[in-house]
């Protein structure tokens, strides 16, 4: 919504100094150009355009290829059993939604000229934004409550068996969809459409959403989230060096294989989601940073006249921030078969499995054909062909129909 309201206001600006832009010493009349024009002038601004249309549709392509199958392998029955996986079904979905809601349709709006699906309707307004916001929050705290889990598991391993399961992970989903549609739910009654097709803040919302709701938003998504996910990625690579330690220790006592095999699963998880963790932390520090300093690194209005070059520069920044968050949610799969070796025994059966039904599907189709063909050949060996009348069957057979001729 941030781009258009600006684009609004060059706009307008551009109108106010009209005689400016088309002044001349004749009486010739000159077009004002339009905003494509003017923008297409900076190199920041065709960077920008150029980096959206052929970069976006790659991470596009990568995240839904990854999370489908990040989804299927995450649903097998072998890897449902843990409530880690709970977390890592929906974190693929929602990442899905991320990329088709946001990534997908910014893409779409580059190609269209700046053109969004959100001007096409108030409903489409509301609601797209909404789901927006909805998926954003809701993605990032799935990944922060899987690492609490996590190092609820590492610190209070007696309490894990009753506090890490499948189905407090459920509750917790749930609970987490409740509360991200309730605070995101003022999307209903807080934009609209004007008469020039712009979604923008309701007129008695505007303040709340130019001041309040960038920090609020980034407050939710990026700054708290980033400090709890450090925090106890710190506090969790702390108790994990701690069992490393108190394993060696334990190996002089000949602990069982089982045992041992226990802790290298448990070990193994944790990489996987400390690379989950620590991929989120890098791929939105871009964005946190932008967000921090876009007050003062970008000026749209100097001396009274539009900074255009400023929104250009604007623009391009927000175009690789834009690309590090939607990588986030497109690279967890490969994280998984990086670091989860019974993530990648499980995508490798899921492979074959699909190999051999198919294979079988070729067998009973081609054994069916066959059947086929061999009752074809069978009845017209004989050289015998019947029709049905109304008086019976009448058999075309030269050889049964000779007896008539003797006859």
């Amino acid at each position: 919504m941030e781009n258009y309201v600006l684009m609004m206001r060059f706009d307008n600006t551009s109108a106010n100094n009209d005689s400016e832009i088309t002044t001349t010493s004749t009486p010739v009349y000159q077009p004002r150009p339009s905003l494509q024009d003017i923008f297409n002038e900076y190199w920041e601004y065709r960077f920008a355009q150029a980096f959206g249309i052929y970069v976006f549709p790659i991470v596009i392509l990568l995240g839904t290829l990854g999370n489908i199958l990040s989804f299927l392998v995450l649903c097998r029955l072998t890897m449902r059993t843990t409530s880690t996986c709970i977390y890592m079904q929906a974190i693929a979905v929602m990442d899905l939604a991320v990329l088709y809601v946001n990534a997908f349709r910014k893409w779409l709006t580059i190609l269209n000229d700046g053109t969004d699906i959100t001007t096409t309707s108030k409903a489409a307004c509301i609601v797209i934004h909404f789901l927006s916001y909805f998926t954003y929050d809701f993605s990032v705290w799935l990944v922060v409550a899987m690492t609490v889990e996590r190092f609820i598991a590492i610190h209070f391993p007696l309490k894990a068996a009753q506090m890490a399961t499948p189905s407090r992970a459920r509750k917790v989903t749930l609970l987490l969809l409740v509360v991200f549609v309730a605070i995101n739910s003022h999307m209903f009654w807080t934009v609209t459409i004007d008469d020039r097709e712009y979604c923008i803040p309701e007129e008695n919302y505007e303040e709340f959403h130019d001041k309040v709701m960038p920090w609020l938003d980034a407050a939710i998504y990026s700054f708290v989230p980033f400090v709890v996910l450090l925090t106890f990625n710190i506090l969790i690579i702390y108790d994990n060096r701690k069992a490393t330690l108190r394993r060696r220790s334990m190996r002089s006592q000949n602990r069982s294989n089982r045992t041992d095999s226990r802790q290298q699963f448990h070990q193994r998880l944790t990489a996987m989601l400390l690379s989950v963790s620590f991929s989120f932390l890098v791929c939105t520090s871009p964005k946190v940073i932008f967000m921090s300093i876009r007050e003062s690194a970008f000026q749209f209005i100097v001396d009274g006249k539009v900074n255009y070059q400023g929104y250009a520069s604007y623009l391009m920044a927000s175009r690789i921030s834009d690309f590090f968050l939607y990588l986030n949610h497109s690279i967890n799969f490969f994280l998984y078969s990086i670091h989860g070796q019974r993530f990648r025994r499980e995508l490798k059966k899921m492979f074959c499995c699909a190999r051999d039904g198919l294979r079988r599907l070729s067998t009973i189709s081609q054994s069916l054909d066959g059947t086929a063909n061999s009752r074809v050949t069978s009845d017209t060996s004989l050289g015998s062909y019947q029709i049905r009348n109304s008086n019976g069957v009448v058999n075309l057979n030269p050889a049964f129909n000779s007896t008539e001729n003797h006859i």
